[in-house]
């Protein structure tokens, strides 16, 4: 331990101490200090570097919006997207555009020293095209929730709040871990996600939607389908018979047609376990996915209480064995 210490006290003579942190930074799955000047490899393999926590801050998605407000950041932000509205800013937040079409001048005009972007939704040309102008752009892409809980703690050390992002993520990460403890011995619910109601589209396997399932103890009726959002046929959804079917709630996604709704052969058609869901709050990779990890548990919940005192009949069959 003392040739440590003394290996450690000849590096900051030498003034290489700054580069051991940030090496110890980026191979740390926590962020536990403020530390600048900060280099910060995001999740397109670029590192981005700030002299000082940034002042001016855009976001090019609402997702990233909601991590900015979450860690106490939302002071530096000076512009989003026309889609970012949880929670409400300011009237006056001047915005720059959707996540697929963000307005490159907008986001110039307002000096940002700090862009977050995201690989799955932002244009890659307008992002490198605010890189080339010398706008540092920092992206992320969470695919499941532990890597939301990541970039929460990692947004929060590149915004100069690591502290705030390191509780606010161990705070998500327990109310998960509540809400989903393990279940034994209890049926398994077949339970289909869908993002469309007319045609019929379907949360398919490696989605936010289908991990949410899984975590709250139940099956992705939609999983045995391929593709990440495979739309099903009035007969492949009543072969897949699920138990329940949450609805992403968005603009003409409401409700399912008459023709769909009289098959009966569908359990959750015919037991009225057809439940409405926010859709921003289940397809958005922000803090809001613990809430709805919470709702689909409880929906589960729910279900298993009332199959205890239902009697089984060849319709419903068993929730494990279909």
């Amino acid at each position: 331990m003392g040739r440590v210490r003394i290996a450690v006290a000849r590096l900051v003579l030498a003034g290489f101490l700054p580069v051991l942190l940030l090496a110890s930074a980026i191979d740390r799955p926590v962020y536990a200090a403020d530390r600048f000047p900060l280099a910060l490899k995001d999740d397109r393999g670029v590192t981005v570097r700030l002299a000082a926590p940034p002042r001016r801050i855009v976001s090019l998605a609402p997702s990233l919006t909601e991590i900015v407000f979450l860690l106490g950041r939302d002071g530096s932000l000076v512009g989003d997207t026309r889609f970012c509205n949880v929670p409400p800013a300011p009237s006056g937040l001047p915005k720059i555009g959707g996540v697929s079409d963000p307005d490159t001048e907008r986001i110039v005009a307002l000096s940002p020293d700090l862009v977050l972007c995201t690989t799955d939704g932002n244009p890659r040309e307008k992002v490198r095209a605010l890189e080339e102008m010398g706008i540092p752009c920092f992206a992320v892409a969470p695919q499941d929730l532990e890597a939301v809980f990541t970039a929460i703690e990692r947004l929060g050390a590149l915004l100069g709040a690591a502290d705030r992002g390191r509780a606010e993520a161990g705070a998500l990460r327990r109310r998960a871990r509540l809400a989903h403890p393990p279940l034994r011995d209890v049926e398994m619910p077949a339970a289909l996600f869908v993002v469309s109601t007319a045609p019929i589209i379907a949360a398919g396997a490696g989605t936010f939607m289908d991990e949410l399932v899984r975590l709250a103890g139940g099956r992705n009726a939609a999983a045995r389908f391929s593709g990440r959002y495979p739309r099903l046929s009035v007969e492949e959804l009543v072969a897949a018979r699920p138990d329940l079917i949450f609805v992403a709630g968005m603009a003409g996604v409401e409700r399912f047609p008459p023709e769909v709704t009289r098959w009966k052969e569908v359990p959750a058609f015919r037991d009225g376990a057809v439940i409405t869901l926010d859709g921003d709050l289940v397809t958005r990779p922000g803090p809001r996915l613990v809430d709805a990890l919470e709702r689909v548990s409880a929906a589960f919940a729910d279900w298993r209480a009332s199959a205890a005192s239902r009697p089984k009949t060849p319709a419903a069959g068993a929730g494990g064995g279909r």
